[in-house]
């Protein structure tokens, strides 16, 4: 018998910070880095002015104080625990760190005996946001980090039979090199490449089945096992569906119906969320991310819940919701 209840509730997870385009070039020359981002099959293209730091300093403590700056946009405070940082507090016994800091990077050094520095921590300003929207221990303050990691959605994309990395960055990328091509300055005198970044997010799904006390069900019937080509490509008309991103030219009027999604398996109901503190904004909605700090789930995030051929924005904290039919 099939369960009384039968859904997917998915979360989008960065696997790393926002990258903003002018650094790929030495994104591409890291190896590690590349396999990091080869585990990623779906993605969004963004825009901002860029971001960097100012008024930093260290006090008494072991704190650094600094401000982030968006170019003519918000700005907000925060404070790094140098101590909590986690390279540093897996060093076991005393150590010596020094630390250096530009308008793009926070750099914390371990000293040796003789004075020779390693680098041991460097964050960027999209560094130091992503953190802060996981709700990691060494960064406080920056309460506005949601106004300060706001993006216009430009694009959203999936990986067919290859990875985010293969798919957006190795090979050359229409969208991307239209946006590149077409988006204007943010900031007077900036370059658009510095203004455009990189989402790459993996999919992670928690699957639900239950049955009421008068159902009768075999043991195989509690089998948990889902399609996960079938959940990225869902997911990505979901999303366009719903924010129409402006470079993508193919809307999915018709979704949640469509021959390579989720429609007509079984599934009473499914969602998706952004697991990661950021938002995204299109002519036609925002929708922010959020988690909670040892779990990606979190009812600070918006979602997308399609039951049937009803899909919706869940606005957190608010008392209305946004039809797909609508917009």
């Amino acid at each position: 018998m099939a369960p009384h209840v039968n859904a997917i509730v998915a979360t989008l997870d960065l696997v790393c910070p926002p990258i903003p385009n002018s650094s790929l070039s030495g994104i591409s020359q890291n190896k590690e880095v590349v396999q990091i981002l080869r585990r990623s099959d779906f993605y969004m293209i963004g825009g901002r002015a860029r971001a960097h730091y100012t008024d930093v300093t260290v006090d008494d403590e072991g704190k650094v104080c600094f401000g982030i700056q968006v170019q003519g946009g918000a700005r907000g405070n925060g404070f790094i625990d140098i101590r909590a940082i986690p390279p540093i507090a897996a060093i076991d016994g005393d150590v010596r760190i020094s630390f250096g800091y530009s308008e793009n990077f926070l750099n914390f050094y371990r000293v040796g005996e003789n004075g020779e520095k390693t680098l041991v921590a460097k964050f960027h300003p999209e560094d130091i946001l992503w953190r802060r929207g996981r709700r990691e221990r060494f960064i406080s303050g920056l309460e506005n980090h949601l106004d300060l990691a706001c993006y216009d959605l430009l694009y959203v994309g999936i990986a067919t039979k290859t990875d985010s990395y293969d798919r957006l960055i190795a090979k050359g990328h229409q969208a991307r090199q239209e946006i590149l091509s077409d988006e204007p300055q943010r900031h007077p005198g900036a370059h658009v490449s510095d203004e455009i970044y990189l989402f790459l997010f993996n999919i992670d799904p928690l699957l639900i089945k239950s049955w009421r006390p008068q159902d009768e069900f075999e043991v195989d019937d509690t089998v948990m096992t889902y399609s996960n080509e079938r959940l990225v490509a869902d997911a990505e008309k979901a999303f366009i569906s719903i924010l129409k991103p402006s470079y993508n030219s193919q809307l999915y009027k018709n979704y949640p119906k469509g021959r390579d999604g989720l429609y007509d398996h079984g599934y009473t109901g499914y969602s998706y969320s952004i697991s990661d503190g950021l938002t995204f904004r299109t002519p036609f909605g925002s929708m922010k991310g959020a988690r909670e700090r040892n779990i990606t789930l979190s009812n600070d995030a918006d979602s997308i819940s399609i039951k049937g051929d009803s899909v919706r924005l869940h606005i957190a904290g608010a008392d209305y919701e946004i039809d797909a039919s609508s917009t």
